[in-house]
């Protein structure tokens, strides 16, 4: 008979931790273990997250950063985030496939889902929520799966609906604890920019106000100096707005206001800074910009004011605007006020002109004078 040989302490070592990754196996340790890991993983990116988004600057940022993030987790059918601007009506971004949609949804229909989170602060599945059938049928183009509340100090401010998963998979226990963090964290970083959106704009154009343009102003004129770069200011000013007002009323006048805000914006670049600088007065602050560009650009406004329509009623009404623009140089040890006044001058010469037209200022023998001195010394 054949003596059978004794194991080695290697192999009974070996054997035993077999057996026991063995009973871990069948009893779903490994499983819980393999899903503590992964959600380590996620909380670790939402650390990081965070941090990153409180540097961000503006909405438009934070939901491209949003996009950026979702993506590399799952991709939804449509992802829709309302939100509630603090000087009133709805901001909406919407994505179909991770995409920019322009589909949005009516204020009734977010009010009436928004009334179902007062007091619930939790993602909520959508086939839950109680709905009137109106509101279904508009939600129901958005393939909506889960509703995240964005709630802020005073409650809930916005929502997020998430689409289905496009590979047709439910969302996992993880991806649901995603979801619920990464948008209070959202929630937060987007009412933090709503609000300094509120501090630097004027309320009823929407245009960057005089405290922050004067701010941007400084910064330029002490950058130009520093680098001997190139900058110019415009200030523009609409004709005749008192005799406008007198004729068709002030609710006419804010229209154009309005109107007029929106021809700047269309109009100037994304780098420049447009101002309400008060009443019926803006200002421009042009960035990397010469005599010959600074000039251009203040054609192209005057432009676009004059081609602007403005439905009023019955009626369609426009108007005309006169401008004065300078350039910033870096050899003249000029500040804020100093440029304000330059263009204001060519502003009025302007309007000596005739109205409706634009010239740029020209520095006369004392600023020459000064610029020179001060070259010297």
């Amino acid at each position: 008979m054949k003596a059978v040989e004794a194991e080695s302490p290697v192999q009974q070592v070996s054997k035993s931790f077999l057996d026991q990754f063995n009973a871990m196996q069948r009893s779903g340790a490994l499983d819980d273990l393999a899903l503590l890991r992964n959600e380590n993983r996620v909380l670790d990116n939402l650390l990081n997250d965070a941090a990153k988004l409180y540097a961000i600057g503006s909405v438009e940022e934070v939901m491209d950063f949003v996009i950026d993030r979702v993506l590399q987790e799952f991709i939804p059918t449509y992802l829709l985030v309302i939100m509630e601007s603090p000087r009133g009506g709805l901001r909406q971004y919407c994505y179909a496939n991770m995409k920019p949609s322009e589909e949005q949804l009516t204020q009734g229909t977010y009010e009436s889902l928004k009334s179902r989170f007062i007091s619930a602060k939790y993602p909520t599945d959508f086939i839950k929520i109680d709905l009137p059938a109106r509101a279904i049928v508009e939600l129901s183009r958005f393939d909506p799966d889960i509703v995240i509340p964005m709630c802020g100090i005073e409650g809930t401010f916005g929502l997020g609906i998430l689409g289905r998963k496009v590979v047709g998979e439910a969302y996992t226990p993880v991806e649901r604890m995603y979801i619920d963090k990464f948008m209070r964290f959202i929630s937060i970083a987007i009412q933090n920019n709503l609000n300094r959106e509120s501090a630097i704009t004027d309320a009823k154009t929407g245009l960057y106000n005089h405290a922050y343009f004067k701010q941007r102003l400084e910064q330029e004129i002490a950058h130009v100096k520093r680098h001997d770069a190139k900058a110019g200011l415009i200030m523009l000013d609409i004709d005749h707005f008192k005799n406008f007002n007198d004729t068709w009323g002030h609710l006419a006048g804010d229209e154009v206001l309005n109107h007029l805000a929106l021809a700047l914006k269309r109009t100037v670049r994304v780098e420049d800074v447009a101002s309400r600088f008060g009443g019926e007065e803006f200002c421009v602050l042009a960035i990397e910009c010469d005599a010959v560009k600074l000039w251009d650009m203040s054609e192209r406004i005057r432009r676009a004011i004059e081609e602007t329509a403005v439905p009023y009623k019955a009626e369609t009404l426009s108007v005309t605007a006169s401008l004065g623009c300078c350039l910033i140089d870096p050899n003249l040890s000029a500040g804020v006020q100093d440029y304000v006044d330059m263009a204001d001058r060519a502003l009025y010469q302007s309007k000596g002109k005739g109205r409706n037209r634009s010239t740029l200022y020209k520095p006369g023998l004392l600023d020459r004078a000064r610029a020179i001195r001060e070259l010297l010394d």
